[in-house]
Parts: C-alpha cells; sequence; structure tokens
C-alpha cells in the first residue's frame, strides 16, 4: 500500500478511538447487549422481529424493489418504502469489478455512534482490495448500502460486521460470489463461535455467531492487519478470472 494512503487509514482509526475516549457515550444496557448472541430468544440481533419483512424485503403492501409507486411513470427511481430496502445496494456491480460494501453494525442501537468507526474500516478494505487486486475496479458503495440487489451482484463482494461492547470490537468479513450465491462468513478481529461459515443469500450472518472475545479498538488496525491473509485468500477464492482481452 502506498505508504499516504496508509498513514490516511491509520489516522482515521485513530481519530475515531479518540474521539470515543474523550467522549464515550453511555454504553448500551443489557437489554441492548452488541454481541450478537445475546438477542432474546426467538428474536436474533440485526433481524426484524416475526412479521417483519427480510433484509431488503419491501413491508406488507409496500411495491417490490426496482417497482414503480402507483401513478409514477415506470421509469422513476422509487424511494426505498423501509429501512431495510434502503440497505440494498443500487448498483449490481459490473463484470471484473468488485463491491465494497457499507459495514453492517450490530446491533442497530449502537449504528449511530460507530458511523465513523464503518467508515474508517470501509476505507480500509477498499484499500485491501487494491493493493491484492490492482487491476480490478471497485465499486465503493455510500452508507447504507450493504447487500445486493435481489436478483444478485455482476461481481464479487466484500462487507463487513462490525459490533462493539465498551472499548471493544469484533469484525466479521463478508464475501459473496456473483449471482444470488450464498455469503461466506470469515472472523478478522475478535474471537467468535460459528454455527455455520456461510449464510444463504440476503439473509442475517449474525444469526450464525456468537461471540467469545472482542479485541482492543485501539488495536483494531493491527489486528486487521495480521489476519488479512485468510480474508484475502476467501475473496480470491470466490473472485472469478477477468474476462479474456475482447470480450
Amino acid at each position: 500500500m502506498h505508504p499516504i494512503v496508509r498513514a490516511g487509514i491509520v489516522t482515521a482509526f485513530a481519530m475515531v478511538m479518540a474521539c470515543d475516549s474523550q467522549s464515550q457515550t453511555q454504553p448500551p444496557t443489557a437489554t441492548a447487549t452488541p454481541a450478537p448472541a445475546a438477542a432474546p430468544a426467538g428474536d436474533p440481533a440485526g433481524q426484524p422481529a416475526a412479521g417483519q419483512p427480510a433484509e431488503g424485503q419491501p413491508a406488507e403492501g409496500q411495491p417490490a424493489e426496482g417497482q414503480p409507486v402507483a401513478g409514477q411513470p415506470s421509469n422513476t427511481q422509487r424511494a426505498p418504502a423501509t429501512r431495510e430496502e434502503a440497505h440494498v445496494s443500487s448498483s449490481a456491480g459490473v463484470e471484473g469489478s468488485i463491491i465494497v460494501f457499507w459495514p453492517r453494525i450490530i446491533p442497530k442501537e449502537i449504528v449511530d455512534e460507530n458511523r465513523d468507526l464503518a467508515a474508517a474500516l470501509q476505507k480500509h478494505v477498499r484499500a485491501v482490495v487494491e493493493r491484492h487486486f490492482p487491476n480490478r475496479s471497485i465499486d465503493f458503495r455510500p452508507e447504507p448500502e450493504r447487500v445486493c440487489p435481489k436478483a444478485g451482484c455482476t461481481s464479487v463482494s466484500i462487507g463487513t460486521l462490525i459490533s462493539r461492547r465498551k472499548h471493544g470490537c469484533l469484525v466479521l468479513a463478508l464475501v459473496q460470489r456473483p449471482g444470488v450465491s450464498p455469503l461466506k462468513i470469515i472472523p478478522w478481529a475478535g474471537k467468535v463461535e460459528l454455527k455455520s461459515d456461510t449464510v444463504g443469500f440476503r439473509e442475517y450472518p449474525e444469526n450464525q455467531v456468537t461471540v467469545a472475545d472482542y479485541v482492543p479498538c485501539d488495536s483494531l488496525l493491527k489486528t486487521l492487519d495480521a489476519e488479512e491473509p485468510k480474508v484475502v485468500d476467501a475473496l480470491k477464492a470466490a473472485t472469478p478470472p477477468l474476462p479474456a482481452a475482447g470480450q
């Protein structure tokens, strides 16, 4: 990685940690524990309650993703009808590119206080992709786009899941092949037990995770560097070869 780029990422993480140490917000109460496995039985962390739409699905009575609202021309871009729909990427990528999604922050109660951390982590992921895939274009998705459209993505994608408990951080990498493909979960920072290291297309990865331990947030970048090879290996395994010249 270019030294200037690396320095910028280090600075971004340092600023996030410095702000946290100066103005740490009240940690979640016992009813909003950041560990995904701590959610009440039958209501997994980060997943809508029973009867609520799954990720990227419209609420009952709302038009489906990509469908026009009644009375509007069919070529009019419709605003997301639900919060979950807003998480769907407006881009499916292009063949040969790599999508870098906005991170998932779990549980939703800690989203606002960890937006800066999520932004710094997404920039770090982009730098990793740039270093190991120099011939690939990168589709860097804005907040809050974190999942492929219901027809799948044209290109491979990588995202992350962040959870946090006071000054402890947890990061999982989320890698997905093109198309309507399962999502692979790769622990990146922190210790977890996985029921399965894959979940179905647009299903909730946090439902497979039990947190064993967090890493100190102020050493998060060092941990990400040490565990980077296994994330890169998973991304390489999911990435199709570049199209031959002239195709």
